[in-house]
């Protein structure tokens, strides 16, 4: 009898240290996340994108670079300047804690937002600043996230791997950077709005991002003249909302209005892949 408790009270001691020892570890990358994030803000006040390449993951670079050709720009200076301006100010905030999950590790950072709920209960703002370990620590996305201050118990209300949005979630590995595209003969526009199934877009080989729930934005690698073939995967999600998909693309003309290229509703055989070819002059 002395043996199994002797043994059970090894395993519980055994993983309490396996558990401080993964949240010391996770602590001691603090410094150097905010070596790496500083690093980055520099480079983007420099507005050189060369300095920028050594501090920002190669996936959100490209995926930057691919969004603005396909809206008929280029990344500029000025563009890479506004990174630093419009990123969280740390230094105004109190440090939350470090998330981590294999290559992706994430800065978390909280104030007082100084905003109620419709309760009149004070709301705060977390801030979280994601990496991926890809040649030295290097900055992959950033967000911010409005919750209670505080939980029903009084206690300072936390933040989890569950509260990251998709472009800031931690799956543990570095994604590959997509190829880059070329500017388009024209720019078009993606709108999906998908509850219970995720719609993946491909047009003319350019796979866009899956998307579940709704999503709006620029078709990457925009369209070619004359023939374009889209095919549209759907792919039924767990989920207790389910609606009838509806995805079109629209062509952005010259005078900043758009012209419907293709409409997609099905109410009937929703899964599975659909293919369309549509003309652009």
């Amino acid at each position: 009898m002395a043996l199994r408790i002797n043994t059970l009270l090894l395993v519980i001691f055994t993983g309490l240290w396996i558990l401080a020892a993964d949240c010391a570890f996770a602590q001691s990358l603090k410094p150097t996340l905010e070596k790496s994030w500083n690093t980055y803000l520099q480079a983007s006040r420099s507005g050189n994108e060369s300095e920028l390449q050594k501090t920002m993951s190669s996936f959100s670079l490209y995926t930057l670079k691919n969004k603005l050709a396909s809206a008929q720009r280029s990344l500029t200076p000025e563009i890479i300047k506004s990174f630093a301006k419009y990123s969280p100010d740390i230094s105004k905030m109190e440090f939350a804690g470090v998330l981590e999950k294999g290559e992706n590790a994430s800065l978390v950072y909280v104030r007082d937002s100084g905003k109620k709920d419709a309760s009149g209960n004070p709301m705060a703002t977390f801030s979280a600043i994601k990496f991926v370990k890809e040649s030295g620590w290097k900055v992959d996305a950033t967000m911010n996230c409005d919750k209670p201050m505080y939980q029903n118990d009084g206690r300072k209300t936390g933040f989890y791997l569950s509260d990251l949005r998709q472009d800031c979630a931690m799956d543990g590995n570095v994604k590959p950077a997509p190829a880059l595209v070329s500017k388009p003969y024209s720019s078009a526009l993606l709108d999906v709005f998908s509850y219970g199934y995720q719609a993946q877009v491909t047009v003319n080989g350019v796979p866009q991002e899956p998307v579940t729930a709704s999503w709006s934005g620029v078709v990457i690698g925009g369209l070619r003249k004359n023939k374009n073939n889209i095919t549209i995967r759907m792919t039924k999600v767990d989920t207790d909302k389910q609606s009838v998909p509806k995805i079109r693309i629209r062509q952005l003309l010259k005078n900043r209005t758009t012209r419907e290229v293709l409409k997609f509703e099905p109410r009937k055989n929703i899964e599975g892949v659909h293919t369309f070819s549509v003309s652009v002059i």
